[in-house]
C-alpha cells in the first residue's frame, strides 16, 4: 500500500473524514439526478435544456466521486476483519444506483451505441419526453432515493465500525 495511502486510512479520524466526502459526493450526485427528472422542462414536450452527461452526473459507477473514493479505499477498508463484509454491500448498492440512473438517464436522452469523445464530454442527443415517460422517471427516481438511502445506512455502519476500532486492530492493519 502506498505510503499516502496508508496515512489516509490508519487513523480513526482520517476514515471518517474519507467517509463523509465520499458520502457528501454522493448526496450531491442524488441531488443532480433528482434535479434531472425535476427541475428541468424536458418533460412538458421540450428538449432538456441542460448539458447532462458524465460531467454532470456520472453515468458509469466507477466515474463518481463516490465510485472514485470507493476504488481507493474499498481494498485497505476490507483488510480490517470487522469491515470487511460492508465493502461488498456497498459496491453493491453503489452498482445498483447507477444501474437505476441509467434507466432515468435514457428516458430524457438518446445513448449512441458508439459515443464519441465529444459525446462523452457534452451531451447534444436529448429528446423530448412524454407525461408517461416523465412518470417512469419518477418512479425510478424514488427507487434511486431509496437505495440511496439505504447506501447511506451502510456507510453510518461503517462509520460506526471504524469508531470501535481499537488501537490493536489499526497497528495490526499496518502491518500489513
Amino acid at each position: 500500500m502506498s505510503e499516502q495511502l496508508n496515512k489516509k486510512v490508519s487513523n480513526k479520524a482520517g476514515m471518517l473524514q474519507n467517509i463523509y466526502d465520499a458520502k457528501r459526493a454522493h448526496k450531491e450526485w442524488v441531488r443532480k439526478a433528482d434535479r434531472l427528472v425535476n427541475g428541468l422542462d424536458g418533460y412538458r414536450g421540450k428538449k432538456v435544456d441542460l448539458k447532462v452527461d458524465k460531467t454532470f452526473i456520472a453515468l458509469d459507477s466507477k466515474s463518481c466521486k463516490f465510485g472514485q473514493w470507493f476504488d481507493k479505499y474499498a481494498e485497505p477498508l476490507s483488510k480490517f476483519d470487522s469491515i470487511g463484509r460492508f465493502i461488498n454491500r456497498i459496491e453493491e448498492h453503489h452498482n445498483a444506483l447507477h444501474t437505476t440512473y441509467s434507466h432515468i438517464y435514457s428516458i430524457f436522452f438518446v445513448i449512441p451505441k458508439k459515443r464519441s469523445i465529444i459525446h462523452q464530454i457534452v451531451t447534444f442527443n436529448s429528446k423530448k419526453v412524454s407525461e408517461s415517460e416523465r412518470e417512469k422517471a419518477c418512479i425510478h427516481l424514488e427507487y434511486l432515493k431509496k437505495s440511496s438511502a439505504e447506501l447511506i445506512e451502510v456507510l453510518e455502519v461503517l462509520e460506526d465500525k471504524i469508531k470501535a476500532l481499537d488501537y490493536n486492530e489499526l497497528r495490526s492493519f499496518l502491518a500489513k
